[in-house]
This record gives structure tokens, sequence and C-alpha cells, in this order.
């Protein structure tokens, strides 16, 4: 008896393979079907495949995104549950694909961005922001890749779209500001992170086309830090490189110090003029910012000039005020003299300096003349010594 029912059994399923398939929308409960469709939902002994138009349900474990073609008997025609004869694996060519172009992008789920963000069923072998274009089929609000091809990263930024730059940070913090090698980029980072001027990076962020290109990044593993800027001596350095020398202090404010070897002021650090300073400065536009400053010759270490004028550096005077003379607008003159050499010592009402005869005096600024003769002239107060 058990011989002769395996029989029927196998009689009875052949009987069913040889029939014709009947398409699925038309068929009824017995009739045999053939469907092609990507698995878009798989779990232990269920698969649902979807064509681009309807979905079956057959209870077998299939690998998601696969393409499918199913033969089978249509056991539920109102959940289209589908007992399988025969299941192969094939090319999803003949299903009608979509083809979409965006950038790959990663958060809490794997997505594409168009910029409007599409969710996938699956994470690729691609560079988070990288350009892909990818083919597959909407289903359940999420599209299912079957193929893709990379396209590498974008070489100009898109509004609303990820964008990735390298260079040196300008200006550290957050916001930071790097310069990428043709303009300044403004950075906004995650919270509670910040970058350092002079450091060398790559950053990956959302792109707005601002007057200035802002990048807003969403993942602190999307800054790297590469290292530190590239190095070139000062008057050869680019924008966003680190000049670095030994020069005298021209001019100093509260803001700034001017120094004798560059036109370009040096902004985080502080001197007295006639100071010299050895630096490392990143490059920005118009100025130098400091990353390590020190002054490696106080000025009170400059030899006397007073008998040497160079009116081209910061120079140092010293010597006993042998008269003095103001005039009638609160100007005054003192002949500073040493040994041989005199000059003629500057000041402006402004400074309100008083100088007697027989004071001896030092001096830091720069040689200069007054009505043809050797003249000395201070920028403050500061820059004075009495007695």
């Amino acid at each position: 008896m058990m011989a002769i029912a395996s029989i029927s059994g196998l009689y009875y399923l052949g009987n069913l393979q040889l029939q014709s398939a009947v398409p699925l929308e038309m068929a009824e409960k017995g009739d045999i079907i053939e469907f092609t469709g990507i698995c878009v939902n798989s779990k232990e002994n269920f698969a649902l495949l979807y064509n681009g138009s309807e979905t079956i349900v057959v209870f077998e474990t299939l690998e998601s995104g696969k393409a499918y073609k199913i033969r089978g008997k249509l056991t539920n025609p109102a959940k289209n549950c589908v007992e399988a004869f025969e299941i192969n694996q094939t090319s999803p060519k003949v299903l009608p694909l979509e083809t979409l172009t965006g950038a790959y992008w990663v958060d809490d789920y794997c997505q594409l961005l168009t910029p409007k963000k599409i969710s996938l069923n699956t994470c690729l072998n691609a560079s988070k922001g990288e350009r892909v274009i990818i083919e597959g089929l909407y289903y359940n609000k999420r599209f299912y890749v079957v193929n893709y091809t990379r396209l590498g990263f974008e070489n100009s930024p898109k509004d609303n779209m990820p964008f990735l730059i390298v260079g040196s940070v300008i200006y550290g913090g957050n916001p930071a500001t790097i310069w990428d090698g043709d303009e300044e980029v403004k950075v906004y980072l995650p919270y509670n992170q910040t970058l350092r001027a002079g450091e060398y990076v790559e950053v990956l962020g959302t792109a707005k086309l601002y007057s200035t290109l802002t990048i807003y990044v969403d993942d602190k593993s999307d800054v790297r830090v590469l290292g530190r800027a590239r190095k070139s001596p000062i008057g050869e350095e680019k924008i966003g490189e680190v000049a670095y020398g030994a020069c005298a202090v021209k001019k100093s404010t509260n803001a700034y110090i001017s120094l004798d070897c560059t036109s370009i002021p040096l902004y985080g650090f502080s001197a007295r003029r006639g100071d010299e300073v050895q630096f490392e400065a990143i490059r920005r536009k118009n100025s130098l910012y400091c990353l390590e400053c020190k002054v490696s010759k106080p000025r009170e270490k400059l030899e006397n000039s007073l008998c040497n004028p160079n009116p081209e550096v910061p120079s140092k005077i010293e010597g006993d005020v042998k008269w003095v003379k103001v005039y009638s607008n609160g100007f005054g003159i003192a002949n500073i003299t040493n040994g041989n050499c005199w000059t003629l010592l500057k000041l402006p009402k402004s400074l309100g300096i008083t100088l007697e005869e027989g004071e001896h005096v030092v001096a830091f600024g720069f040689h200069t003349t007054y009505r043809g003769m050797p003249a000395f002239e201070i920028a403050s107060r500061e820059d004075i010594i009495i007695g």
C-alpha cells in the first residue's frame, strides 16, 4: 500500500508540472503559475517575491534581494500563496527595473541620497558619500538593489548632497574653516567635536551652497585628521601652509604683531617691538595665526645701534639726554648721546613722556630723520626705559 501511494503522488506531481501556466491575475486555486520576482522578505520557510506590480508567497527560505523564477500551484488566491515545484535563481533583467543615481549614505541604515533619502534593502560595497548608480525595484518604501555601479566622489559640491573635502584647518573650533586649495570651507562638526588650526584633515558631510561653501558633518567618524599642514619658510608659504621663521617685531598691538620678514600680520601671540620671535604659523588669506611661537631673543639683548643706525630693522638705542626741546604744540625732541654718537629722540605729545637733561635712556623703535638730522622714533610709552 505504501508503494502504491508513493507512485500515485509522483504521478500527481508530474501531471501538475506538465500543465500550462496561468497568468497570476487570472489564476484560481489549484492553477499552475509561473512567476519571476525579487525576494523582498525572507524568514525561515517563508519568502515574499515581488515583480514590480504583484507579490507571491512561497513557503521556502530564499535570499533577500535575489531574483527567482518560481513554478508552482496557487493554493490561496487571496494571499497569492504558491506551493513551489521549481525554484531557480535567475537574472533580474526580465523585471521592470528602475535606475537611480545618487550618493551612497550610511547613518542608522543604508540609503541613497538624491538628495531625497531612499532606504535600501542592503548596504553596498561603496564608500560613504560616493556616487553610485543602482538598479532595482521599490517595495514597501524601500528600494531593493539588484545591481550597482560605483562612480567615485563628486568633483564639485552640489546643494544638499554629500561632499568630501581635504585640506588644512586655518580656523579651529566648531565651526572650523578649512582651506581646500581653492577656497575657504566652513565645517560644522558634531556636538563636542572640534578641529585645531594647522591640522590637515579629510571631512565628509552634506554641502550647503551659501556664499561660503558650508559642510555639515553628522558623524564623528566622517572627520579624519591626516596629519599637519605642509611647512614652508616665511615668505614662501601658500594659504593653508604652515610658515616658519625667526623675525623681529616691527609693531605690536593688542590684536597682532607685525614682523620685519613679512607684510602679513601675525595673530595669536604677543611680543614687544624689537623682540625676535621664532614661530610656526598657519597662513590664512590675509594673516598668519600662531601655532607655536616664542620670543627667541628679547629686545633688551639687541646691540646699541646709536652709532650704526639701520632704518630697515627694529633697533635699540642707549645713551644720556644731552638736551631737550619742546615746541608750543607739545611735540618734543631730545638729544641722546653716547660717546661721539648721537640721535634725536622724537617725543610726540600723545606719548606723555617727559625727559630731563642728564637722564639715562634706553629706547626701542626705528631710526629715521628729523629735518635732515638722524632721529629715532618710538611707538608707545612702553618702548622707553628712563633712568
